[in-house]
């Protein structure tokens, strides 16, 4: 097979243009290679001085050679390696005997002696330029081009023909046929070198450093590093050392090498290249970085990747024994990063926890679609701008090994439709439990100009906001109050849906509300937590949460209240007492005792007004595969007993908050004066945050009702097709999707055998597979790419054996029994001074919290429901502790800081048996 080639444009003898200095260096005249040098030099990054010869010198000096190369070219098989690689040799022979103009020479070595210095060893490197050049973000094809290193003044002409005659080397020739890219030295796209001539350094240590992880884009940094010379590096012909930094907080993992010898130049035959020698034994297994050079380096690489507009890059480097960085090349990853995914449950997984059914998904997924489609329209989206990015809206979520996932990217694209997002980006981040600068590059912040009207816009819905949820609150109670608990089965099953999608279309029309509140939320928070640590530096991290106790009441807290007036009840009542007592578990038969009024009119009552009232809330409320309080009324019963049990009262608790709030505004007051402006200000952020707290609970609690609602609308339906004989079990329904439920009935589903559906997604749902990391990315097929677990979460902190550390959300110190609770339907072992450790929380663990003096869990934020429940009650509360429920034994006693997020394992489980040292999923009983 021959090669085709294409019309050249022939040179002149005279085209002997100008060497290339840094600012007249482009891709086109010397290629990306020494391009990209020349603009890390101008942005003040320290990169060895260099020359360029042009391509137009290439393409001169080589004219007379060209009908020779056209005939070896011709006469290759490209089908067989040894028929290139014999033309390419003959090539080479060419250009080692081509002789230069006296002219090119000339200047050749003056540029040497001005920018390199007469005594000094230069590198001489190739670079393939034109349409097709190597290094180019489309079209790497790094390493095929020649490169020679400790290169001395006398020898700078040789090493020149050869860079050149790498343009033709067998690898270049196989890669660019195999591309179908044309191999003649003619015409723009042909074959045209550029040749860097650039001063070496005296390497100590030399690295290899990825921006990103090439096999899954993730904005992870890995660095190769070794001692000695880059080339000993790049060839691993040395020991080298692997560092991967992790995270926006760059955790570092290291493998550290062996690294008996290094790379250096030979200092008998200085033209000759690097020579290998033993390194002393003391620096054999020692890491050639610590961590903090590790770090730097990373950022380094992360100001390079900025500079050429967020691609992520291959870089070169070296360092001197002064500790000087010295970067010799950077060239972008070959990475699509339109086939990145990153993927975070770190907000999610508090609503979601664990593996989740068909059903719940493709709900949620409509959830998450309708209300953020409200939102975008509310803050002036155009119609068209939201058509086009509706694939996005579809996939704002993601169902890994059951688990449901936010698609990050999805959500980073949607959001920038919105001028203002690079303003709120950061406190949007805090809220959604990201650490700052997590998504991608951040886009440049719009002009005034283009900012004012969605600014003008931003600050009008600010300034109608507390009207706004109001009339949100009394709209849902308008919907809602006919439908809760109401009972569908003698309506038809399409007027079931007919209603379920009527009251969809009003949640598309109304919640979106509900989501500024939120953006309120964290840019308030964000604001006022600055001003604090600005204004009462010394106050400690815990004032913020302490001055945020005490909000007015919410729909949340009512409903425990209503519990806790239930407890009190079971007390005054010997008899009820004794039967929650001798059954602290009690099933259906103590329920029917109670709904037949065997324990009186007024507790029956107060039992069947908090089900109809507060039946939707319980743990994991927003799981369709859950059953609500409704369906299994005993569960209330068994609460409530377990609060008699405690001196729990709600006029207590409420006083408890009022009295750290109390505390912390007269800290407050003290260190800033009473008549302070600054306080004034203060006082006016927390009320307004309180408020927004307050209606963030309320909002989340009627999310709880809507899926409540849906929960009953599908359960109906399950039933309805379990007696038709289309499912086995009513409760199969959870394991389709909402499009598969409604589509049997109203004819738009595309299978009508849903039990085979059903049965598959069981067997799946059975079989989740490992938990996945808090945060991870994807390239390509994300089911192939998923990683094999979990890993730490960033606010992890290990401070030395037994101590941990999280984020300190709700103040005070308390030292009690951990009780890890992996699965909160099971009932927990009693113990005095109960801390409860938990992976996440959603709203339904609100029972098991009040029980506990102080809360752990891996996952969370400040603003989450965890550390807002915890605040409100005056429970010690650290969250986003990684691990900590591995970490932490059942059992164990435990010392927790709720101000500082520091804990301490004080004191292993008791030893008991063999079988009590168990697992802690068997401990929790």
């Amino acid at each position: 097979m021959t090669a085709t080639y294409r019309a050249r444009t022939r040179h002149p003898a005279n085209a002997l243009v100008p060497l290339l200095t840094e600012a007249r260096m482009t891709p086109e005249n010397s290629g990306h290679k020494f391009a990209r040098l020349a603009r890390m030099r101008k942005a003040g990054l320290t990169v060895p001085p260099f020359f360029v010869l042009p391509v137009d010198w290439h393409r001169h000096v080589t004219e007379p050679l060209r009908p020779q190369i056209d005939n070896l070219l011709r006469s290759a098989d490209f089908t067989k390696p040894g028929s290139v690689r014999a033309a390419a040799a003959r090539i080479r022979e060419l250009y080692a005997a081509v002789p230069l103009p006296e002219e090119a020479e000339q200047r050749m070595l003056a540029a040497f002696d001005e920018v390199i210095g007469p005594d000094t060893p230069a590198a001489v490197r190739a670079c393939t330029a034109g349409a097709y050049g190597e290094d180019s973000a489309e079209d790497p094809f790094a390493g095929l081009s020649d490169s020679f290193l400790q290169v001395r003044r006398a020898s700078i002409p040789d090493r020149v023909r050869a860079c050149w005659a790498s343009g033709h080397n067998a690898e270049v020739l196989l890669y660019r046929h195999a591309r179908g890219l044309p191999l003649d030295t003619g015409g723009a796209e042909g074959i045209a070198v550029a040749v860097g001539i650039q001063q070496m350094v005296p390497a100590e240590r030399s690295f290899v450093m990825f921006t990103c992880d090439p096999r899954t884009g993730a904005a992870d940094t890995l660095i190769a590093a070794g001692l000695g010379l880059g080339e000993g590096v790049v060839q691993e012909k040395v020991g080298v050392d692997h560092y991967f930094l992790r995270g926006p907080e760059q955790r570092v993992d290291r493998v550290i090498a062996a690294k008996p010898e290094r790379l250096v130049p030979d200092p008998e035959r200085p033209n000759a290249g690097p020579v290998s020698q033993p390194v002393p034994p003391e620096l054999h297994d020692a890491p050639v970085l610590d961590d903090a050079s590790a770090r730097e380096l990373a950022c380094l690489g992360r100001t390079v990747q900025k500079l050429f507009g967020g691609q992520p890059q291959d870089i070169e480097g070296a360092i001197t024994a002064d500790g000087r960085v010295h970067l010799v090349q950077s060239r972008p990853v070959a990475v699509d990063l339109t086939l990145r995914r990153l993927w975070s449950s770190a907000n999610i997984t508090e609503s979601f926890p664990g593996p989740t059914t068909a059903l719940t998904y493709s709900l949620t997924q409509k959830f998450y679609r309708s209300i953020f489609y409200d939102l975008y329209r509310r803050l002036g989206v155009p119609a068209r701008t939201l058509h086009d990015n509706d694939p996005y809206l579809e996939r704002m979520i993601g169902l890994h090994r059951n688990r449901i996932h936010y698609d990050l990217d999805s959500w980073y694209r949607l959001h920038g439709q919105l001028a203002v997002f690079p303003y709120f980006r950061a406190s949007w981040e805090s809220m959604m439990g990201l650490a700052e600068g997590s998504g991608p590059e951040a886009a440049r912040r719009p002009s005034p100009a283009r900012l004012a009207r969605p600014m003008a816009r931003v600050v009008r819905l600010i300034a109608r906001h507390g009207r706004a949820m109001s009339a949100f609150e009394a709209w849902w109670e308008a919907l809602i109050a006919n439908r809760r608990g109401a009972d569908w089965s003698a309506l038809d099953p399409l007027a079931r849906i007919q209603d379920h999608r009527e009251v969809w279309r009003q949640v598309g029309n109304h919640w979106g509300v509900t989501l500024i509140n939120d953006s309120v939320l964290s840019t308030a928070a964000g604001i006022t937590g600055k001003l604090l640590e600005r204004w009462v530096p010394d106050e400690g991290a815990d004032l913020l949460s302490d001055l945020l106790c005490g909000d007015e009441s919410n729909r949340s807290s009512e409903a425990v209240m209503s519990v806790l007036r239930l407890a009190d009840a079971v007390r005054r009542d010997a008899r009820l007492s004794a039967a929650l007592h001798e059954d602290p578990d009690p099933g259906p038969e103590l329920w029917e005792a109670v709904r037949d009024g065997a324990y009186g009119e007024a507790f029956r009552a107060a039992v069947l007004e908090h089900l109809d009232r507060y039946g939707d809330r319980g743990l994991q409320e927003l799981k369709m595969e859950q059953p609500s309080l409704r369906r299994t009324p005993w569960v209330l019963l068994r609460m409530a007993g377990e609060y008699a049990a405690t001196a729990l009262d709600g006029r207590d608790l409420r006083a408890a908050e009022l009295q750290v709030r109390a505390a912390a505004e007269e800290r407050l007051t003290a260190a800033l004066g009473a008549r302070s402006p600054r306080l004034r200000l203060l006082c006016t952020l927390l009320a307004a945050l309180r408020r927004s707290i307050g209606h963030r609970e309320n909002s989340r609690y009627f999310r709880s009702e809507l899926f409540g609602y849906s929960r009953a609308i599908f359960a109906s339906l399950g039933e309805n097709l379990h007696a038709r004989g289309v499912l086995r079990d009513p409760g199969d329904a959870v394991h389709l999707s909402q499009d598969e439920l409604f589509g049997w009935y109203d004819g738009s589903g595309v299978s009508g055998d849903l039990q085979a559906l059903a049965d598959a997604r069981r067997a799946e749902y059975e079989r989740p597979g490992p938990d996945l990391p808090l945060g991870f990315t994807t390239l390509g097929p994300v089911r192939e790419q998923l990683p094999d677990g979990p890993a730490a979460a960033p606010h992890q902190e290990q401070h030395g054996d037994g101590e941990l550390s999280g984020l300190g959300s709700s103040g005070g110190v308390v030292r009690g029994t951990a009780r890890v609770v992996l699965d909160p339907h099971r009932p927990i072992e009693p113990c005095e001074d109960l801390i409860l450790v938990a992976r996440e929380t959603d709203p339904g663990w609100l029972f098991l919290m009040l029980g506990a003096t102080g809360l752990i869990v891996e996952r969370g934020t400040l603003l989450s429901h965890t550390a807002i429940t915890g605040r409100k009650f005056a429970i010690p509360t650290v969250v986003a502790v990684a691990g900590a429920t591995t970490a932490i034994p059942d059992g164990a006693l435990v010392e927790m800081d709720g101000s500082t997020g520091r804990i301490k394992i004080l004191a292993p489980p008791p030893s008991t048996t063999a079988a009590d040292g168990a697992a802690t999923e068997e401990a929790v009983l």
